[in-house]
């Protein structure tokens, strides 16, 4: 039997193989070869994995309709408002839906049912706390904003109402 062809035997531990030079050149060419694909692989999967100090992941609502990241639904979690006194003008911070509206800057307190007669400046993005785009869809039926949109950190929210 040719040394080329004879199984590889057992010394010590290790595997001889009995290879020949051309053997040995494919063999190693393959080597680089799988190196190249794993450092591609490793290259195209790094930014899929999970990045331990990122905060949490969360796909938006089903109800919002949008390709947010982060999404919420519904009147009671409306993001934060920022609203001007109605005696005043100062800006005044209402940070829930249900939360009574006092302005710091004089002695006027709202209900929160009295949301609609104040004018509202901003919602305030509960995520990253930038300012968020809002919108009516309904302006003839409802007198409160109907969706917000935040473009630094794509949190949506929508008002949900049955028609």
């Amino acid at each position: 039997m040719p040394e080329s062809t004879k199984p590889a035997t057992f010394r010590g531990g290790e595997v001889v193989n009995r290879l020949g030079p051309v053997q040995r050149i494919v063999i190693d060419r393959l080597h680089v070869v799988f190196d190249w694909c794993k450092r591609v692989y490793d290259a195209l999967a790094e930014p899929l994995r999970k990045d331990p100090d990122a905060p949490s992941f969360r796909l938006s609502s089903p109800e919002t309709h949008t390709t947010t990241i982060d999404g919420d639904v519904g009147w009671g979690n409306r993001p934060p408002a920022r609203i001007h006194c109605g005696r005043c003008d100062a800006l005044i911070d209402q940070p829930t839906s249900l939360d009574d509206i006092d302005c710091d800057h004089c002695v006027a307190e709202y209900s929160n049912e009295e949301f609609t007669d104040l004018q509202l400046a901003h919602l305030i993005c509960p995520v990253c706390g930038d300012r968020m785009e809002h919108g009516q869809r309904h302006p003839q039926t409802f007198d409160v904003p109907e969706w917000a949109t935040c473009h630094s950190c794509r949190y949506h929210w929508e008002f949900k109402h049955s028609y």
